[in-house]
């Protein structure tokens, strides 16, 4: 299968894997004082155009995806490799960088985006997170009173150790398992986001 036929097939799922880190940046940047006003923001945002560009790793090509409102995402499979400008979609760089990446101090296992949605029972709050494969990433919780958005890095010192650090400087360490039944999870020692269980979504 050629990669304009693998990125046709597979838009959908790379569209879907998408959307949480457009929610993530338009609520961070645009900070919506109301939820309702936050579900709506990520319909602002729609694709323009396809970068296939000539890079793959694990066997799964390297897409950019312009988005309009003069946003870009390079996507691998439904994992977001990066995420900003249109021109973000374009740079064959940051795809080169991701498939020769050794992620070194990083887990693997970690990489993508989360969601406590599924263990949020009873409950009147949510929390999502993604990791990136360059140590960056993003943390949401949602609530009746609103989202909130911070971009933060991570590392794993340690093997089961996450390490977190907020734009604001604000450090914490979290000891945590990943799970592959029955769905792919990881349940934190001490919460992220105010949760200790979420459930892999992309």
């Amino acid at each position: 299968m050629n990669r304009a036929d693998w990125a046709v097939r597979h838009l959908p799922e790379m569209t879907a894997g998408l959307r949480p880190a457009l929610r993530a940046h338009l609520v961070h940047t645009l900070r919506p004082d109301d939820l309702a006003a936050a579900v709506a923001v990520d319909d602002t945002a729609r694709p323009t155009g396809l970068h296939l560009h000539d890079v793959t790793r694990d066997g799964v090509p390297y897409v950019g995806i312009e988005l309009a409102g003069g946003l870009g995402a390079l996507m691998h499979g439904p994992r977001v490799v990066a995420f900003g400008a249109t021109r973000v979609a374009s740079l064959r760089r940051l795809a080169e960088q991701d498939a020769a990446g050794a992620r070194t101090g990083l887990d693997k296992a970690l990489l993508g985006h989360w969601s406590s949605a599924p263990f949020d029972h009873g409950v009147m709050e949510t929390s999502e997170f993604e990791l990136r494969a360059d140590g960056t990433g993003w943390s949401l919780l949602a609530n009746l009173g609103g989202e909130w958005v911070a971009r933060l890095t991570w590392r794993c010192p340690a093997p089961g150790l996450l390490e977190l650090r907020t734009e604001d400087g604000q450090e914490s360490r979290h000891r945590y398992l990943v799970t592959a039944a029955p769905v792919a999870s990881v349940t934190f020692e001490e919460p992220v986001e105010f949760c200790h269980q979420y459930a892999k979504s992309g």
